[in-house]
C-alpha cells in the first residue's frame, strides 16, 4: 500500500470490483478521485479502457462533484488487473461501479 496521499483513497483503491461496460469508474490519485466510464472491456477481462467523465463541480472549497456526464472525447486511462485481484491505471487505484471525483482544495 502507497504510505502517502489520502487514507480514504489508499483504502478505497483496493475495494475489489468487477468492471463492466457502461458503468463508473473512480481512479484514485494522492489525494484527488477521477471518475469515467468503462468503454471497453477486453476478451480476457484483464484490461478496460476508463474515459474521463465531464464533472460539475459544487461551489469552491467542498472539492465534491454534484453531477457526472460521459465524455466521449475525455482523456482515455488503461487499467489492468493485478495479481492480487486490485486494478491499476498508470499507478493509480482504480474501482468500478461508481463514479467518485474530489479535488482536494488544499493543493
Amino acid at each position: 500500500m502507497k504510505p502517502y496521499g489520502s487514507l480514504v483513497n489508499r483504502v478505497l483503491e483496493h475495494s475489489l470490483s468487477t468492471p463492466l461496460l457502461g458503468t463508473g469508474a473512480t481512479l484514485y490519485m494522492w489525494s484527488d478521485r477521477l471518475a469515467g466510464t468503462v468503454t471497453a472491456v477486453s476478451p480476457s477481462t484483464k484490461t478496460v479502457t476508463i474515459t474521463e467523465d465531464t464533472v460539475e463541480w459544487l461551489p469552491y472549497p467542498s472539492g465534491y462533484a454534484k453531477g457526472y456526464t460521459p465524455n466521449p472525447n475525455g482523456r482515455t486511462f488503461t487499467a489492468r488487473l493485478t495479481k492480487n485481484g486490485t486494478w491499476k491505471s498508470a499507478g493509480m487505484g482504480v474501482t468500478f461501479g461508481r463514479r467518485d471525483a474530489y479535488t482536494d482544495p488544499h493543493f
